[in-house]
């Protein structure tokens, strides 16, 4: 990336994951179309079973996600890969519902402890949370490798 745009240089910050999710968290998602909220949800769930459930997708997405030039694929039957699809997509879906009820939860008990202003205490405790959890500063770890450099076998 050139660091003459300014759009890819915000993309390449720590803060740009930051600063995105506590706006977003500034809305509550309540307040999200109904529409809205069932697509995220059920299509979140759909990407991940097709992902799971077409052979080699998975390992396209691996690849390009990662950088790799190899990744390492898994054969399983097609029994095997269908359940693990729906698995995948069910545990998708149900972290989705979760995530709404937290939401929902949240502002709620900040409400109930009257906190001025939840909505924004939410917004700065999300981009505190997605500031300090960004790996992009950290290099590759190599899976291959302990933390204390001694290889695995």
């Amino acid at each position: 990336m050139s660091s003459k745009y300014p759009a890819s240089r915000f993309m390449d910050s720590p803060w740009s994951q930051a600063l995105t999710g506590g706006a977003l968290a500034l809305v509550p998602g309540s307040k999200y179309p109904a529409w809205l909220r069932r697509t995220m949800t059920w299509g979140s769930a759909a990407t991940v079973a097709a992902i799971i459930a077409v052979p080699g997708v998975g390992s396209a997405t691996l690849k390009r996600a990662s950088g790799q030039k190899t990744v390492e694929t898994v054969t399983l039957s097609p029994a095997a890969r269908a359940g693990c699809a729906v698995g995948g997509a069910a545990f998708t879906y149900g972290l989705w519902r979760f995530g709404w009820w937290v939401d929902t939860a949240s502002e709620a008990a900040l409400r109930r402890m009257r906190v001025p202003y939840p909505r924004l205490v939410i917004g700065v405790v999300v981009g505190t949370l997605y500031y300090v959890n960004d790996d992009r500063k950290q290099p590759p770890s190599d899976p291959r490798v302990f933390p204390d450099g001694t290889p695995a076998l």
